[in-house]
């Protein structure tokens, strides 16, 4: 896992970006999986995500797919299922 480096680290604007490395993806009848490490959720602040909202974005010539947790298990929100 390595951090890649924004190319001006003044501006604020620019995102952070982890690579967590190459990533197999597997074949489940009509759908493609990909495993992401347990890592990502934590640095999201949702260690038991039970689902997640995936969006294909399309900027400034780059496409890429914005994995973002949902919801996190009743144990980590005091026993409440929140939406």
């Amino acid at each position: 896992m390595r951090k890649i480096q924004s190319k001006n680290q003044s501006n604020n604007s620019e995102p952070a970006v982890i690579d967590f490395g190459q990533r197999r993806i597997s074949d489940q009848n009509f759908s493609k999986i990909i495993a992401i490490p347990k890592t990502a959720l934590d640095n999201c602040g949702c260690k038991n995500a039970n689902s997640a909202n995936v969006k294909l974005v399309q900027e400034n010539g780059e496409k890429f797919i914005k994995l973002t947790p949902l919801e996190c298990s009743p144990k980590e929100k005091g026993g409440e299922k929140t939406k």
